[in-house]
């Protein structure tokens, strides 16, 4: 059956019910209607932001009574409509759960709307942080667990939800639990959307740092060498940050009698090592690795090196880029394609689209939930995180990201459900994506939310 849209009437009632007050006034309405990609636009019937757990499971209960749809938001950061409700359904905005709890000996409990930001202050006062961060620390517990998370230590500790010890969540029935990896729907709700349960606190793995961070800024002008280092440095460094980046040459003329900008593309890794008193030095790394240019050598605060995009995202919302578009790409692939198709790839990427192509390489570990990768020994995620788009050239851009599905989707690459898919999804994009996983995911969704209550406007059922 079908969830139905919420009327005037169930809303009024299910604040009766629930004590818990709907936001429906057309200003609040439309400030959700859109998620950080704003590439798509869904009005919701109302907006739930619940004070307690309690509450949030009153509203839920009342919305599966009564087959109505709801869907989960956190920071709303995702660019595909993750975030975003389906046609007359209801916002449940977990703005209020944000609170870091339990830090225990090894690991940490918060709702699921703290911050990793909020979670490491606490964290770094017993010098433990994540074993995995994301590079924006300002995104939500719940909202990067029910995606996956990548971060500069994926290269050796895989993605951010490989490393949880349990959650708390509550399903489309209303019925909190607490569940560990024992259980099969603990391994749902991890990359699992928000479609099992709604994730309403996380027990978070810690592990020891030290104190500082120093970081070896190395500029390649030779793509192979690139690699190469970036192959030797995984078994020695901290933190790695790999990227594509384009050195703008002019414009030149085109087939079509028109000049469009070029670029000579220069490739960078940033290398960071922690330590406490004496700074390390590159070789403690690799004595091997070839760079054209050593460009700069930073010493910080772990707190700062952990914070570092943050002066970023900052740029981006006082130059108005936060308000733009954000058609961002992300997809997990075989590190043997990008070694032998880069160069051709970036020679077709507009540069207004590709200011930066990030490079996160991943340890290959154990599947967690449902964070799809390609079956290869050897992973990446390519990653185009543009700061702003404007609509003039969204066409250019979304063009460029099916050039790129098309070249990496069929040599087995998977897309992180992080970014911009699409506006029209293929009928078998979902049972292409999971692959043999798919049954599970339908049969997972059967147990534990029949009713199909839990939807958004990219995962419709």
């Amino acid at each position: 059956m079908q969830p139905m849209p919420w009327s005037m009437s169930q809303i009024k009632q299910c604040e009766k019910e629930s004590g818990q007050a709907m936001l429906s006034d057309e200003h609040a309405l439309v400030s959700y209607a859109q998620d950080f990609g704003k590439l798509n636009k869904v009005i919701p019937s109302a907006v739930c932001i619940p004070s307690s757990i309690k509450k949030l499971e009153s509203v839920l209960a009342y919305a599966n009574q009564h087959n109505l749809n709801v869907t989960v938001r956190g920071n709303g950061l995702s660019q595909g409509g993750q975030a975003l409700a389906q046609q007359g359904g209801l916002i449940m905005h977990l703005e209020q759960l944000n609170h870091v709890q339990t830090h225990e000996q090894a690991s940490i409990w918060v709702e699921a709307n703290a911050t990793w930001s909020s979670l490491v202050e606490v964290s770094l006062k017993k010098a433990q942080i994540p074993y995995v961060l994301p590079y924006n620390c300002n995104l939500s517990i719940g909202g990067v667990l029910s995606a996956g998370g990548v971060g500069s230590s994926s290269f050796k500790f895989g993605s951010v939800s490989s490393h949880v010890k349990a959650l708390e969540v509550t399903t489309a029935d209303g019925k909190t639990s607490q569940v560990d990896e024992q259980s099969e729907l603990f391994h749902a709700c991890l990359s699992g959307q928000g479609r099992f349960a709604v994730i309403t606190r996380a027990c978070i793995k810690l592990r020891p740092c030290l104190k500082q961070v120093r970081t070896f800024f190395l500029v390649y002008l030779d793509k192979n060498q690139w690699l190469h280092d970036l192959a030797d440095i995984k078994s020695g460094a901290d933190y790695v940050e790999a990227f594509c980046s384009p050195s703008l040459q002019g414009a030149k003329l085109t087939a079509e009698g028109k000049r469009t900008p070029f670029a000579q593309w220069l490739f960078a890794l940033h290398v960071s090592l922690e330590y406490d008193n004496k700074p390390p030095q590159l070789n403690a790394v690799s004595s091997h690795l070839k760079p054209w240019k050593t460009i700069h050598i930073q010493d910080e605060s772990i707190h700062s090196y952990l914070h570092r995009h943050n002066s970023r995202f900052e740029a981006m919302k006082l130059t108005g880029q936060w308000d733009l578009l954000h058609p961002w790409y992300e997809c997990f692939i075989p590190t043997s394609v990008l070694s032998k198709d880069l160069e051709e790839l970036l020679a077709q990427l507009p540069i207004h689209y590709a200011t930066v192509l990030q490079i996160v390489p991943l340890a290959n570990k154990k599947r967690i939930g449902f964070l799809m990768l390609p079956n290869a020994t050897d992973i990446c995620a390519l990653m185009i995180l543009n700061p702003g788009v404007n609509p003039v050239l969204l066409p250019s851009c979304l063009q460029a990201m099916t050039i790129l599905d098309e070249h990496f989707l069929q040599q087995g690459g998977k897309r992180y459900l992080s970014g911009y898919l699409g506006q029209k999804l293929a009928k078998n994009y979902w049972q292409t994506h999971f692959g043999p996983a798919y049954g599970d995911w339908l049969q997972l969704k059967k147990d534990y939310d029949p009713r199909h209550i839990l939807t958004s406007s990219l995962h419709h059922l």
